[in-house]
């Protein structure tokens, strides 16, 4: 037996929560493998932790011995009177039927079917920290990637997805810090939203291939499973997936960028980005342990483990055990074979070990494709216990050049390359771009209200407002604000210099101006843009028109110099006089005036609710989804099938996958660009069946009618929709 490990009675051989295991544990672990490789800590009610690779993975092929069923996590971050978490906290046989009904959702091909939505939500999320140069890479990306993903996965929605973590992220904190009561609290808060998804998802038929749905209705076991069953392997699902997923990319993107040459490496040979993830994984594990409990008196190691003893299978000290693993504390791409337990080991290995694997990869690809570089700007904080990885990681991000070329033809679109004649400033963080085709080549008619899709690196999509009118098609003007909580493309498109050269789609309108006897024009900040050609066009037809422009300051008010020429128009500066009165704006608004606004969330919401005071039309684009647009209607379905008329096709669409991604599998491409619903560009006829409408761009008399929808991310209310497709 090693000297340094006492042997009759346990006294603390190491403090799981000293501040030297927090940042590089490697010294501890490395002292305890050979000195004490069966550690006992008082913490948490005290355990025994084994450290060596040999010893933990003999344990956790030994599920008789060390078992998962009798509330083991170190710490127990479940109340005392919450059922066993299947299938974590269960054993054989229970947990190999569990097993069984639960893994054929997480094959590879069942993932891959939500790849498109999983990529779009890094490159979102990527594209923020992008946008603001500086950031900590953890609260602007990881904290909400993994949770995100867990939501698109079960079929829940997306928008409750902080909610979601930040009630993990309380419970899981509380039980290290042994504050029982804010853990209750917590607790019971996620198990109470978790019962209502359940709650919802049974109002909607079974359907085989909706994880939920599977575990309601079908029999486990020989068994039907209570709501408390399956509401414990939710709550798993969530809590499991999604702080260890966060930590992992915070130690990719740490070592990413302390390490050049390995970033600069992935760059050049992408295919190794799986390889390379492997080898992060192994030698910054995420989990640094997984609970049992002894059902007998056990020796390891030369030590005695009473039986009713919690062990702690420390897998992040067994991966870097150089028994096991030549140079085990240097991070090697080309390590091969590469034997890691980061998801377990035996019969509990992780069954969410495909989702996780498949978002890192996702999430490496993309931080590369819209970056040029990024490095650390400070010092990263380090996760206490029980998870390993960076809490607070400063980072700055360069943005992808702009370096597009070439032309095609997609789905109905046009996409041509254009070149950049000129990028000159009309505000504070806004500049104009023209952009001209080849030889001033005349461009399709469009007229005011229209949008064009700019293409950027990594097939990011953005749409902005032609400003100028359709009298000159030599040209399109649009203008772009360095957003500073935006998705990256502002901050690209803020990289192109006169000469440039970028792929454009062609103009769509779906916020179009109508005959009107008058018009009331209502913009706030960069909402300006679409407004512009309206007004334009107003005065070349004589008909009268108003504005109200609402920004903080003039400098930040885009076009305001030729706007101030006109009497019509009324500035509203917040820095001066605070917000206006958005109610007596519109309440004093001629009756005969169409009313179009555009701008922000916020301004728009209240645009909104004064119109409905006021009880008046209103034509409105918003920029971002409405609040609430994409919470699901209860009973809708999220699993059902879609017959393309024109196609002659039918489509499975799957939790978690939108009606354009599961289209495209079959080989039908409906045009897109936002996916968040408020673009248009997907708009779509529906022959029969019933949406569920989550967009933000169709009135609600349109969305009444069921007659268009936007499948980028509206779903079903029947098992069946038919489109025009």
């Amino acid at each position: 037996m090693p000297s340094g490990c006492p042997i009759p009675h346990p006294s603390e051989d190491w403090d799981p929560l000293a501040p030297e295991n927090h940042g590089d544990p490697t010294d501890v672990y490395t002292h305890l493998r050979d000195e004490c490789p069966v550690a006992w800590s008082d913490q948490f009610g005290g355990f025994y932790a084994l450290t060596r690779f040999k010893d933990v993975t003999e344990s956790a092929l030994d599920w008789h011995t060390f078992t998962s069923a009798q509330k083991t996590p170190i710490p127990d971050a479940t109340s005392p009177d919450r059922p066993p978490r299947a299938p974590a906290e269960v054993d054989p046989p229970f947990h190999t039927a569990y097993r069984d009904l639960l893994n054929r959702f997480f094959t590879p091909e069942y993932i891959r079917r939500i790849e498109p939505v999983i990529r779009r939500t890094a490159r979102d999320l990527i594209g923020r920290c992008v946008s603001l140069g500086e950031v900590d890479a953890v609260a602007s990306f990881t904290f909400y990637m993994p949770i995100q993903v867990q939501c698109i996965f079960l079929g829940i929605s997306v928008e409750d997805a902080e909610r979601i973590k930040t009630t993990i992220n309380q419970i899981i904190d509380a039980g290290a810090a042994g504050d029982s009561a804010t853990h209750k609290a917590a607790n019971d808060e996620i198990y109470e939203y978790i019962y209502q998804v359940l709650a919802t998802r049974k109002k909607a038929p079974h359907d085989p291939n909706d994880v939920i749905s599977a575990m309601i209705h079908e029999e486990v076991g020989g068994r039907r499973l209570t709501d408390d069953d399956i509401a414990g392997t939710i709550r798993l699902f969530l809590q499991a997936g999604h702080g260890t997923t966060t930590n992992m990319l915070g130690s990719i993107i740490r070592h990413l960028a302390t390490t050049p040459n390995d970033q600069k490496r992935l760059r050049d040979e992408p295919k190794l980005i799986p390889q390379a993830i492997e080898e992060l994984l192994r030698a910054w594990t995420p989990v640094r342990l997984v609970g049992r409990k002894t059902t007998r008196d056990v020796e390891i190691e030369g030590r005695m483990v009473p039986k009713g003893s919690r062990v702690g299978l420390m897998v992040s000290a067994a991966n870097l055990d150089d028994r096991k693993f030549e140079n085990a504390d240097k991070v090697d791409f080309d390590r091969k074979p590469n034997p890691h337990i980061a998801f377990g080991f035996g019969p509990h290995r992780c069954v969410g070990a495909s989702l996780a694997r498949e978002q890192l990869r996702i999430a490496v690809e993309e931080l590369l494709s819209m970056t040029d570089d990024f490095e650390l700007t400070g010092e990263p904080e380090m996760s206490t216990w029980t998870h390993l990885g960076p809490s607070k990681l400063p980072v700055r991000f360069v943005p992808r050049s702009v370096d597009l070329t070439g032309s095609v033809i997609r789905a109905g679109y046009k996409e041509l390359v254009m070149t950049v004649a000129a990028v000159r400033p009309v505000a504070d963080r806004t500049v104009e771009i023209e952009l001209r085709a080849n030889e001033d080549a005349a461009l399709p008619e469009w007229t005011a209200g229209a949008h064009i899709d700019v293409v950027l690196p990594g097939d990011v999509i953005r749409s902005y407002s032609v400003i100028n009118g359709p009298s000159d098609r030599t040209h399109w003007r649009i203008a772009v604000l360095l957003e500073e909580n935006g998705r990256g493309g502002s901050a690209m498109l803020h990289t192109l210099k006169v000469g440039d050269r970028v792929p454009v789609r062609w103009p769509r309108n779906n916020f179009a101006l109508e005959t009107a006897d008058r018009y009331h024009f209502f913009a706030s900040g960069i909402g300006i843009t679409p407004i512009l050609p309206m007004i334009e066009a107003a005065q070349e037809r004589g008909v009268p028109w108003r504005l109200d422009y609402v920004g903080r300051t003039k400098s930040r008010l885009a076009y305001l110099d030729q706007l101030e020429r006109y009497e019509e128009t009324q500035m509203h500066l917040t820095s001066e006089r605070g917000r206006p009165d958005l109610n007596s704006l519109v309440a004093a608004t001629d009756e005969r005036a169409a009313i179009y606004a555009c701008g922000s969330q916020g301004f728009l919401v209240g645009i909104e609710e004064a119109a409905e005071r006021a009880g008046r039309d209103l034509h409105a684009e918003w920029f971002a989804p409405k609040p609430g647009a994409r919470q699901g209607t209860a009973g809708s379905h999220e699993a059902f099938t879609v017959h393309l008329e024109r196609s002659n096709i039918d489509v499975s669409v799957q939790p978690g996958q939108s009606i354009i991604d599961a289209c495209a599998e079959a080989g039908v491409t409906i045009p897109a660009a936002c996916f968040e619903g408020t673009c248009s560009s997907c708009l779509s006829t529906v022959l029969e069946g019933v949406p569920d409408h989550r967009d933000s761009f169709l009135s609600s008399k349109e969305q009444a009618s069921n007659a268009l929808m936007a499948p980028c991310v509206s779903k079903s209310m029947t098992e069946r929709l038919v489109l025009d497709w």
